[in-house]
């Protein structure tokens, strides 16, 4: 191949990672802008405790879907088209999402009563909508479709949250703001994302039934997985745990208002490394280890550049920028907004590592990983909390990451810089 060759190949592989990950970062944006939006109609139309019992009702909600959503857009991206059938991910799905709204259920009715009850499985429902677009996210991915993905986000977090707001200002409760974002994020899920994956998939030869072999296979290959999605769920709401658990609901409503900055963050991150998940399988099949180390100098670049600028602006009018955004009730967490975002910086450095080792399918790697940080991440905010109450806890989360990212560049320098023989 001639040199001019080899530039050009590389230029257009430049340029299909920023069309990549712009469709899946724009999207995203929006996303969490909607969903910032969602919150400051709660914090506006609700008490700090009924905030609060949303944010223990979300972090009951979201570890179990990240369990039995069973990772399905890494899933789907990282695997071999002929490996299974797109018919093979549906069903395995359909059955873990209905075992997985059963336990909700049954934790919902042991732990929660009245409207409660009614949001978290609310809540549930809707994450099951999720879960089954984060599949056909998959598919789209798979084929270089992040345009589709793009439009879905875009569509249904605009939609429902237009309709959340609507309601909360008419006068009407939480619950039936939250029952009109299941109903749209449901219709987008079935009517569009569902329907553009079969299609898509039809065309590409990968509509064939499902097999009961090929389904039990993936259910066995997909257990790391969902399992890496559990302790994930659980390693970034063990401060809510934490937080209810010491200091009461009310502590927890100001953490779960002040703590986005962070989720924001990750949510962003994970949307670009989740976009590159398919380059990332490639560049290490071919042992493109300088392809995928330009990459993570460009991501962590950015990050970083987020971090300096975030954690300034926190720290000069943090206090004021809450206060005005969420209201009095919110007032002197200026220190604690500060040391979220600097907790959304160092998860989101992790969630680039990581998914460099979901795409080299190393996910016992990083379950391992992830049942020692989650150990840490437990010390370290109870240690926080008894020491320095809510601001001890986001310090704690902190100290669990920076030691979660060290374990993460030894394994990566390992299994992914390193020749390894990939399944």
């Amino acid at each position: 191949m001639t040199d001019q060759a080899v530039e050009r190949t590389q230029g257009s592989s430049r340029m299909r990672i920023r069309a990549l990950m712009g469709w899946g970062v724009s999207a995203q944006l929006i996303y969490v802008a909607c969903q910032f939006v969602t919150l400051i109609g709660l914090t506006r139309f609700a008490t700090v405790t009924e905030v609060g019992m949303f944010g223990l009702a979300s972090a009951i909600v979201i570890p179990v879907f990240f369990f039995f959503g069973l990772g399905m857009r890494v899933n789907v991206a990282s695997s071999q088209q002929s490996d299974y059938a797109f018919n093979d991910f549906l069903f395995l799905l359909s059955v873990s999402l209905a075992v997985g709204l059963a336990l909700v259920s049954a934790i919902g009715l042991v732990s929660f009563t009245g409207s409660q009850l009614l949001i978290l499985l609310i809540l549930a429902a809707t994450k099951s909508a999720e879960c089954l677009s984060e599949l056909c996210y998959g598919v789209f991915q798979r084929y270089d479709r992040m345009n589709l993905v793009a439009g879905s986000v875009v569509l249904r977090s605009i939609a429902g949250t237009v309709l959340f707001v609507a309601l909360l200002v008419s006068g009407l409760p939480a619950t039936s703001a939250f029952l009109a974002q299941f109903l749209v994020w449901s219709a987008v899920a079935l009517l569009l994302d569902l329907r553009f994956a079969t299609v898509l998939s039809r065309k590409k030869q990968d509509d064939s039934p499902h097999r009961s072999d090929r389904v039990f296979r993936l259910a066995r290959e997909s257990i790391p997985l969902a399992a890496n999605g559990l302790l994930s769920a659980l390693q970034g709401n063990m401060p809510r745990y934490v937080i209810a658990w010491l200091l009461g609901t009310t502590a927890l409503g100001h953490f779960t208002a002040v703590a986005y900055a962070m989720q924001a963050i990750t949510t962003v991150t994970m949307a670009a490394v989740e976009s590159l998940v398919a380059r990332f399988r490639e560049y290490i099949t071919a042992s493109r280890n300088d392809a995928l180390l330009r990459t993570f100098i460009r991501l962590f670049a950015g990050l970083a550049l987020a971090g300096v600028a975030g954690f300034g602006v926190s720290i000069l009018i943090g206090d004021w920028l809450v206060q005005s955004v969420f209201g009095p009730d919110y007032a002197g967490l200026g220190t604690l907004l500060a040391i979220c975002v600097l907790a959304g910086i160092l998860r989101a450095s992790t969630l680039v590592l990581q998914m460099s080792l979901m795409a080299g399918r190393a996910f016992a790697i990083v379950l391992q990983m992830r049942i020692v940080s989650l150990a840490v991440m437990l010390s370290a905010c109870v240690l926080g909390g008894m020491l320095a109450g809510l601001s001890g806890v986001a310090i704690g989360m902190c100290a669990a990451f920076v030691v979660f990212l060290f374990m993460l560049v030894r394994a990566v320098k390992t299994h992914v810089f390193r020749p390894v023989s990939l399944q």
